[in-house]
């Protein structure tokens, strides 16, 4: 799968500059976007999982969607952040098929990170901060692995991705999908397995989980609602499968939206 070929989506959630001490030490947990971090000065580290991530002055780093962060400042920073998704016609993130690097990259141009953090003024400025935001993005593409499995499946998986996507407010059944695959339910699901490294019922649950992220931090429904918005037909299955999986309850999770999302909305 090669990017050139597919019509991507980028969308700038929030972007700001922040001053980093001691305190910096937000809790851990999964956002549903990314992070594109450009330290000014000062050190730290960013854990995801079993790796860590350098914080270096003149450099940018990305943390991906879905995962565990916890950070560390070492010496005061001054940073500029963008949350941010870019995605393919699937509904799948570039960061989702391709895994950043976890060096730090150099990149003494600080005027591009400017523009990405002044893209609320005005219209004009929303453009040069999409277009200095792709030009931030080309050195850490250039350097990013891709993940073979998904990028030798992808033609035949993208069908199943988009169908996922576009039954994710409703029920659908792993045999449903392997109808339209044209395979049976045992071969689909071992095809699936292999290609993504999680069953095709764990990957519809993650989707939900994913969309009812988006909802609690984006939006003001009631849990409940959220629940039947995004295909769980019991709201108490939904909060056990949501803390299962996020490690926190969805009125929990809702309340992190202080540290990263301050005033935002996004559809």
């Amino acid at each position: 799968m090669s990017i050139a070929s597919q019509p991507l989506r980028l969308n700038l959630i929030r972007s700001y500059r922040e001053r980093t001490g001691q305190h910096w030490n937000y809790p851990a947990y999964r956002r549903p976007y990314n992070w594109l971090i450009h330290t000014f000065s000062g050190r730290g580290e960013v854990k995801l999982q079993n790796r860590s991530i350098a914080l270096q002055p003149n450099s940018v780093v990305i943390l991906p969607l879905n995962q565990l962060a916890h950070y560390r400042c070492s010496e005061p920073m001054q940073l500029g952040s963008c949350a941010f998704t870019l995605q393919a016609n699937s509904g799948l993130d570039v960061f989702e098929l391709y895994n950043p690097p976890l060096k730090p990259i150099v990149i003494a141009d600080k005027q591009l990170i400017e523009q990405v953090i002044n893209a609320g003024n005005s219209d004009s400025d929303y453009f040069s901060a999409v277009a200095a935001m792709y030009q931030l993005l080309t050195p850490i593409i250039e350097q990013s692995e891709e993940k073979i499995s998904l990028n030798k499946n992808y033609r035949q998986l993208e069908k199943v991705i988009e169908l996922v996507a576009a039954n994710i407010h409703s029920p659908l059944s792993i045999s449903d999908i392997a109808e339209f695959h044209g395979t049976s339910t045992a071969h689909f699901s071992r095809w699936f397995s292999a290609i993504v490294g999680v069953s095709p019922k764990k990957y519809i649950i993650g989707k939900r989980i994913d969309a009812a992220c988006k909802l609690l931090l984006f939006s003001n429904h009631k849990i409940e609602a959220i629940a039947y918005k995004c295909g769980f037909e019991d709201p108490l299955y939904f909060s056990k499968s949501f803390k299962k999986s996020i490690g926190l309850t969805p009125s929990e999770y809702r309340k992190t939206k202080i540290y990263d999302l301050p005033d935002t909305h996004i559809q």
